[in-house]
């Protein structure tokens, strides 16, 4: 089985410590994870799912400001003393994931150097991609915004079909849901991307990369240069 990307950059000692006490699960769509202000009790390192973190503002209805795959893990945040959450956290594509005690975790963090570097510089990476985040949704149009999630979405999806309805979409991208059908629509007639009854499908990705804003290749720059 393939394991998260950050699991296999430890040797192969260091992750069998990790994992010793891990519990494979499987995580369904739409699930939520998390909420903010709960404790962190668990954190997920995805295998072949990928998760959603999203935040509220006072009456509004919570936004995706970020995305986690088999690249991340959800619940990072307790290496820096923080116990609760804070961001929560839905299952954008189902799929497998390591669900590790988070006491267990950061007990592990003490005891190896190597997964305490690694960790430490994944966070290094989330506060750079929430800050980008932030930028893009106020100066990208939903067009180059749409075409960049559904690229991401594929990333982690390992696949070019994925679930997703034009709800939830706009749920995440905090536009009306009528923007994202009207550019998901003129995407299909285009060829880059087919859609039936919540099952999404690329098409034609070099088109869709070509549609999508610059927070895209920012956001793979940003993981590579700190990770690799």
């Amino acid at each position: 089985m393939n394991k998260n990307a950050l699991i296999n950059l430890l040797p192969h000692k260091n992750q069998e410590a990790l994992l010793y006490s891990a519990e494979l699960v499987n995580l369904n769509l739409s699930q939520i994870i998390c909420m903010v202000g709960e404790p962190t009790t668990h954190i997920f390192f995805p295998i072949n799912c990928f998760i959603s973190i999203t935040q509220g503002i006072d009456h509004y209805p919570p936004i995706e400001i970020g995305m986690i795959g088999r690249e991340g893990l959800l619940g990072a945040e307790t290496v820096l003393g923080v116990s609760a959450n804070p961001f929560g956290a839905l299952v954008q594509g189902a799929g497998s994931a390591w669900k590790i005690n988070s006491q267990f975790f950061t007990n592990q963090i003490e005891n190896d150097p190597e997964l305490k570097d690694i960790i430490n510089a994944y966070i290094a990476v989330r506060i750079n991609q929430l800050g980008l985040s932030a930028a893009c949704e106020h100066f990208h149009q939903i067009g180059p915004r749409l075409a960049k999630w559904l690229l991401m979405s594929q990333d982690r999806a390992q696949s070019p079909t994925f679930l997703m309805t034009h709800e939830f979409i706009s749920l995440m991208l905090g536009v009306r849901r009528v923007g994202v059908t009207t550019t998901a629509a003129d995407f299909r007639r285009r060829g880059l991307i087919e859609y039936h009854r919540g099952e999404m499908k690329v098409l034609n990705r070099a088109a869709l990369k070509a549609e999508a804003c610059s927070c895209y290749i920012k956001n793979r720059k940003i993981y590579s240069s700190l990770i690799g």
